[in-house]
């Protein structure tokens, strides 16, 4: 090697004390630059990463627990909510109670509409009223008469009280002196004469006369002989014959037998008569004639005609007629058989009707128009 190889390197001169700055770090026991502060900055460093990282912790639970506390909030809040709300059954009941509500509501608007309708109709007979002249009240009561007469006729069936109501109603029509209602009065008269005319059936007569024949049939005396007295005047076939003591006994035996033993047939035996049906016409007359007296109370008019037309019949045919008292009974029943239970009303609504039309007449014909005076100056 060379000699410049085998030269030492140059020493390097340490620093003085003058040329250490006091920034510098301490010189290491192992000579090199002194780094003591690291380890506490790292620590420092750590603490303050650990306490920002606590303190985030830390409001990151606190807003946990609120959000926590503001869902169990809600969730409470919902289920008071869904606690409060009705069930379907209760929805149902006040569906029902609603419908119920608005069908009287619905009511309540009808009757008012029905006491509107007749307010107004109240209004216009007002009106009509307060309209009316001494002559239109006069025809108002006029109507009213006829109005009364058809009544008792239809429903009392009092043809002479019906006569002398349409009579009141001609009189008053008189009254009016109105040559336009003249043949009104005309179809009065034809009324009153055809009511005259018919007389009223006297119900309560009839009754009475029935009842008083029907006591009286059980004193009548009929003119025929019952089939009983006949059959008790004739013995029966199957009656026993008396035993002839003459006969040897043992034809006497033999018929001793045979009367022991009886035989029923349903077909006749030569010269035997066929039953007849026994019937007591007394009673059977009197029970008809109660029948019709009932018939006469109801007003039913063919069970009358059919128990009257039996009662005659049977009475023609068991009932000696020669005889007075049977005579006058049946004089009775032909005058109870031509009265009328419910006779045919005659017709009287022709004069209401025709006054009527008169009066709509005379509303809608056209009235006269008064004349103006023009100033022709």
């Amino acid at each position: 090697m060379s000699k410049q190889s085998e030269q030492p390197a140059p020493a390097l001169e340490s620093p003085t004390d003058a040329d250490r700055s006091p920034e510098s770090p301490a010189a290491s026991p192992t000579g090199r630059p002194g780094r003591a502060w690291l380890p506490l900055v790292t620590l420092l460093l750590l603490l303050g990463l650990i306490v920002i990282a606590v303190l985030g912790s830390y409001q990151g639970w606190q807003m946990l627990q609120q959000q926590k506390q503001q869902l169990v909030t809600q969730i409470n809040q919902l289920q008071s909510s869904l606690g409060e709300r009705p069930t379907r059954a209760e929805l149902d009941e006040r569906v029902r109670s609603m419908q119920q509500n608005a069908q009287q509501v619905s009511t309540k608007i009808a009757r008012l509409e029905q006491s509107l309708q007749g307010l107004q109709n109240s209004t216009e007979k007002l009106y009509e009223l307060y309209g009316r002249d001494e002559n239109g009240w006069k025809l108002a009561e006029v109507e009213y008469l006829m109005s009364i007469a058809q009544h008792k006729l239809v429903l009392e069936n009092d043809f002479a009280g019906a006569a002398k109501t349409l009579s009141a109603a001609s009189d008053r029509i008189a009254e009016l002196a109105d040559p336009g209602l003249l043949p009104v009065r005309v179809k009065i008269n034809e009324e009153i004469a055809r009511l005259k005319t018919r007389k009223r059936p006297d119900l309560v007569g009839m009754t009475l006369t029935l009842a008083r024949l029907a006591r009286q049939i059980r004193h009548l005396k009929p003119g025929y002989q019952t089939q009983a007295k006949k059959q008790q005047a004739e013995p029966s076939a199957d009656s026993p014959k008396p035993m002839d003591d003459n006969l040897p006994w043992p034809q006497r035996l033999e018929q001793f037998a045979k009367s022991l033993v009886t035989i029923k047939t349903d077909q006749p035996q030569s010269g035997e008569q066929l039953p007849t049906d026994i019937i007591d016409v007394t009673q059977k007359l009197e029970e008809n004639l109660k029948l019709t007296r009932w018939a006469v109370l109801e007003r039913d008019a063919f069970q009358y005609a059919q128990l009257m037309r039996n009662n005659i019949e049977l009475f023609r045919e068991y009932y000696d007629l020669d005889n007075a008292a049977n005579r006058e009974f049946l004089d009775e029943l032909l005058q109870l058989q031509q009265s009328q239970i419910r006779p045919e009303l005659p017709d009287i609504t022709g004069s209401l009707q025709l006054l009527r039309q008169l009066q709509q007449q005379r509303e809608s014909a056209p009235k006269p128009v008064e004349e103006t005076e023009v100033d022709h100056g």
